[in-house]
């Protein structure tokens, strides 16, 4: 069994005496970790990506708790899907222990509620349609286990991400992805690989249920926010031109006459593209 993220890595005990080349390439090769610990998974992250893509398509929605980076990461995976697909807080959201202050400063203790999920889980209007995916490197943070127990206990379905054997988590999850990457370099900084693996997991399953629920159009974005800044607008432009084969110019036009809505613009040329 692979050791805890907790535990102390017994390769870069003398890591203050490398040099700065060794340190950066240490770091480097420990985060090969991260790639395995999601490739041993890769069946159980399918797996979730089915589970949510079913409670999306019968109107549920997806809810990610957190705490520390692990709430960072699911609130990031969260906030760029409305921009990149369409996919709003009625499709996926996040609870982060501490409140939103919390995505830029430490809220010391709030992990340690065990209750302090359920109240935000309340005011969701929580129903059994919904999944909770609780994501904890530990496996043991009870802000995130609390809310998990409320969730089953009202007909959810629960997954619980982690990057440890934990029976604590287990017991609150239908589904559980464990992701092992074992001792960080600094030990108990599970910033690094732990969440960096978790970060891998995450943008595995969000881009599959966006795929799965008609966000992309072959391998690009039917649904992007193309009006929010000048780089989105010429995204969109690209990929009319390199999608459709048509001049940059009438990309551009078609897109302006739109509003930049480029998934009506996608509709209107794949209709008369020829088959």
């Amino acid at each position: 069994m692979v050791s805890s993220t907790e535990d102390l890595n017994p390769f870069s005990t003398e890591i203050g005496q490398w040099d700065i080349d060794a340190i950066s390439a240490f770091i480097h090769m420990s985060d090969i970790a991260a790639y395995e610990a999601v490739s041993g998974a890769i069946d159980k992250i399918s797996k979730a990506s089915s589970i949510m893509l079913e409670s999306i398509k019968n109107e549920g929605k997806i809810i990610y708790l957190g705490a520390g980076t692990s709430g960072r990461i699911a609130a990031q995976d969260v906030v760029e899907l409305l921009p990149t697909y369409g996919l709003g807080p009625d499709f996926f959201d996040f609870i982060l222990a501490g409140g939103i202050g919390s995505l830029v400063k430490s809220v010391e203790g709030a992990e340690d509620d065990k209750n302090g999920s359920i109240k935000e889980l309340q005011e969701k209007n929580l129903s059994p349609k919904d999944v909770v995916v609780g994501i904890t490197a530990s496996g043991s943070t009870p802000f995130v286990l609390g809310g998990m127990d409320f969730a089953r206990q009202k007909g959810c379905a629960t997954i619980g991400i982690t990057n440890n054997f934990n029976k604590k988590i287990q017991q609150f999850s239908d589904l559980l992805i464990v992701l092992p990457t074992g001792p960080e370099v600094i030990q108990g900084s599970t910033r690094m690989k732990a969440g960096t693996a978790q970060k891998m997991a995450l943008n595995i399953i969000s881009t599959t249920v966006a795929i799965k629920l008609g966000r992309t159009y072959k391998n690009t974005m039917s649904h992007m926010g193309s009006w929010y800044n000048e780089k989105l607008k010429n995204r969109s432009v690209n990929i009319l031109v390199t999608q459709f084969a048509i001049p940059e110019g009438e990309a551009a036009k078609l897109l302006s006459e739109n509003d930049y809505d480029i998934r009506k613009c996608i509709e209107h040329l794949a209709k008369r593209k020829p088959k």
